[in-house]
């Protein structure tokens, strides 16, 4: 409200009543709160952090095991290789390209990965 509002007087039993009124919460509300506010934090954080630190936690870990399968498999086009393995295991869940679509090295990525 707009300061110097003026409330009529029969609200005020109304505003009162509500005010006085306990919040009730439920256990699982309560775990979703937190919850939620942890993902936001953790968020931040990350967003937040020095370049090594953001990469170290969020892009190293997958480079890390698709540089390994092209040392281990060493396909003709590594590139390739590296990019549909990071499409394939991208901890983030969203989809690779249909194997059809993929060059012949990339899609024995996607037949190892599966």
């Amino acid at each position: 409200m707009a300061e110097g509002t003026q409330i009529p007087l029969e609200f005020h039993s109304a505003i009162e009543a509500q005010e006085s009124q306990p919040v009730i919460a439920t256990a699982e509300a309560v775990k979703a709160a937190e919850a939620a506010a942890l993902g936001v934090h953790t968020r931040l954080n990350i967003q937040a952090a020095p370049i090594r630190q953001y990469l170290e936690a969020t892009v190293v870990p997958t480079v890390m095991k698709g540089l390994q399968a092209v040392c281990k498999e060493r396909p003709e086009n590594p590139i390739e290789y590296l990019a549909h393995y990071l499409l394939s295991h991208n901890p983030q869940g969203t989809k690779p390209p249909p194997v059809n679509e993929l060059p012949p090295s990339a899609a024995a990525v996607t037949a190892t990965a599966l």
